[in-house]
């Protein structure tokens, strides 16, 4: 690490990685008709000048931020009137607008969010509430539901929760609410009995949207990616390369998406005319590195026949090739595998990790856009009685890459 500085023309480095060096002592070479004054640089003079013939500056301690009372002076209007032009209502002339924003502008006015929402009842906010942003599954969301947001004109407050919340849940949603944001979107993998009671009393007061494969919450819209689906066609390019004995490593099962995705897998290898076996199921405690090395290991360890592996996430796949190394396979020449996310590191794998690609962004847009239809709808006078959640489920999409080969003998350790 660099801990010293750089050095600018005739400047010496007192400090470079931590060593102190010895500076020379160099004294200015000084014409000899240089008047003899204790302070003198041959710059002096210059500095002097300008500094006698600068502007005088404000002293920003003393600043004061302009008023919308301060803007109706300098237009020659009222406050209410300058009100109404902030707001964008269509009674004001259109002179008596333009006086009044070129004095917005003059004193770089800017109107408070604070004081607007209260006046409007709009805070023109959403709230986010995720499990871990750093998750690439929830990031994306998060992100896609960022930026359909701010297109709609609209800002987010974004907080992140543990796994196991407790109350940071329960705390996120009121602060959420206590900034008077106007809808809320979920992206949590799972619900308990007490989140999803949470959540029902939370969309009781303010519209709210789900990410993930909640089960039906009254009053709460609902948008998730197709995993059945996407677990089928994994599956079935699996077969459609001239596999049998095709493997699962799963992720916790008590989640709805790797129930759904051990599902589609099971569909697929039936609608081939293949028979789902236990022996080629592995369910796994997360969905990590380590769970597709355990994973692989207790097949092996099994002695179970098997050519491919449909992995449930991509680090599971990654995890699975590793461990298929570690024993002497190679993939795809020994064995294939297909991965699920499309992960951004799934395309730089060696080889190259064939896998489904979910459209998080996609899903986080869609989610906002949910949200934002309901504030509409409110607006308009509400709906007529209780509706039936809305749900959405986006297809995923498989990603041909090179870990996918016609089978060879079926391995076993």
């Amino acid at each position: 690490m660099f801990t010293g500085y750089r050095s600018g023309p005739g400047r010496p480095t007192s400090r470079t990685h931590g060593r102190r060096l010895a500076v020379p002592n160099v004294s200015p070479h000084v014409p000899s008709d240089t008047p003899s004054l204790p302070n003198w640089h041959p710059r002096s003079e210059r500095a002097s000048h300008l500094a006698d013939n600068a502007p005088e500056m404000p002293d920003p301690r003393n600043a004061k931020r302009p008023t919308i009372r301060d803007v109706a002076r300098r237009a020659g209007v009222s406050h209410q009137t300058v009100s109404r032009v902030i707001k964008g209502e269509d009674t004001v002339m259109e002179a008596t607008r333009d006086r009044v924003m070129a004095a917005i502008s003059e004193l770089d006015f800017v109107p408070s969010a604070i004081a607007r929402s209260l006046t409007s009842d709009r805070t023109h906010t959403l709230g986010i509430v995720t499990s871990d942003i750093a998750d690439h599954f929830f990031g994306q969301a998060v992100s896609g539901a960022e930026a359909e947001a701010r297109r709609q004109g609209y800002f987010v407050i974004i907080g992140s929760v543990e796994e196991t919340p407790g109350d940071d849940e329960q705390a996120y949603l009121q602060l959420l609410l206590q900034r008077r944001v106007e809808g809320i979107i979920l992206a949590r993998p799972m619900l308990g009995e007490e989140g999803s009671r949470r959540l029902a009393a939370a969309a009781s007061l303010i519209p709210l949207a789900a990410i993930g494969p909640h089960a039906d919450i009254q009053g709460i819209d609902v948008v998730d990616i197709d995993n059945r689906q996407g677990a089928f066609d994994a599956t079935s390019a699996l077969v459609e390369h001239g596999h049998r004995l095709i493997a699962t490593i799963t992720g916790p099962l008590d989640w709805a998406s790797a129930e759904a995705r051990l599902e589609g897998y099971r569909n697929a290898l039936q609608a081939a005319g293949l028979s789902p076996s236990g022996s080629l199921e592995v369910p796994t405690a997360g969905w990590g590195l380590d769970e597709g090395r355990e994973g692989v290991s207790r097949l092996l360890g099994a002695g179970v026949e098997f050519t491919a592996i449909f992995a449930q996430s991509d680090l599971l796949a990654i995890g699975a090739m590793t461990a298929l190394r570690a024993h002497g396979f190679r993939v795809p020449d020994d064995v294939s595998i297909v991965g699920y996310d499309d992960i951004p590191v799934a395309a730089f794998l060696d080889p190259p990790l064939t896998t489904v690609h979910q459209p998080m962004r996609d899903v986080g847009a869609t989610a906002v856009r949910l949200v934002l239809d309901e504030i509409a709808i409110e607006r308009n006078g509400g709906r007529d009685g209780d509706r039936p959640p809305r749900r959405v489920s986006l297809p995923a999409s498989l990603v041909s890459r090179a870990s996918v080969a016609p089978p060879r003998p079926p391995i076993r350790s």
